[in-house]
């Protein structure tokens, strides 16, 4: 509060330290095969290896997937479709309601 806040834009989103350690940025999702996804933006957490999408018109963030994965990167390819690139050396493809190779 005490801080000079004049020329800063506030964040979006805020992403607590109750719900993982790491946020691994990802993409807004142009796809479509991820039924409700499109125009969200994904993202994860590195520690916890969940999915979330961010909605830009809601404001609201919503978990898409629990995984296992170690998640440091994400890609996207010619179709929108979303990988998620893991440190075990793995890229799974995101699914609807699941990821292709965990």
């Amino acid at each position: 509060d005490s801080c000079n806040q004049n020329g800063l834009e506030a964040p979006v989103a805020e992403y607590g330290r109750n719900n993982g350690c790491s946020i691994t940025g990802g993409y807004v999702y142009r796809g479509r095969k991820l039924n409700g996804l499109s125009g969200k933006y994904l993202y994860g957490d590195f520690c916890r290896g969940k999915i979330w999408s961010y909605d830009p018109v809601t404001t609201q963030s919503d978990e898409v997937i629990d995984t296992r994965l170690k998640i440091s990167s994400f890609a996207e390819d010619s179709e929108g479709e979303i990988y998620v690139l893991s440190l075990d050396g793995g890229v799974y493809k995101l699914l609807d309601g699941g990821i292709e190779g965990e």
